[in-house]
């Protein structure tokens, strides 16, 4: 069995980010395959963002929505794509998590309109495993 088979049977991941002192940090994403590799989209004002700009070694593995772990970790290298690679990803992410995302993207929407929260640009990160993932056509 691919090694890689139980995180994409999943609808979350914990990425597993560093700190510049070396410190791990767990954050459960939505994610979805995109020509072998993981994408994971966030606000660009995000510390994982932040994080990944500065350290693009992470870890993934496979877990519930609110981060317990449900398998092994994997290695990987991420990087937070260019504004037009991350606006061609949302396709991905909205094929997956259909009604849902776009509940996500509407939320963020109102608290701008609404003043409660600055506007923000989606990224999107791109995460490729240690391990290859086969893609999926």
């Amino acid at each position: 069995m691919n090694q890689l088979q139980p995180i994409l049977n999943q609808r979350f991941i914990s990425l597993e980010t560093f700190r510049k002192d070396g410190t791990p940090v767990r954050t459960p994403v939505g994610f979805a395959e995109e020509s072998g590799t993981l994408i994971v989209r966030t606000v660009e004002t995000s510390g994982k963002v932040k994080r990944i700009r500065a350290n693009p070694h992470v870890r993934i593995a496979p877990s519930t929505g609110r981060g317990e772990i449900t398998g092994a970790w994997i290695d990987a290298t991420a990087s937070v794509l260019s504004a037009g690679e991350s606006d061609r990803t949302r396709g991905a992410i909205v094929a997956k998590y259909g009604m849902v995302w776009r509940g996500i993207e509407l939320m963020r929407v109102l608290r701008t309109r609404f003043g409660k929260q600055p506007a923000e640009r989606w990224v999107a990160i791109r995460i490729t495993p240690a391990v290859a993932i086969p893609a999926t056509e």
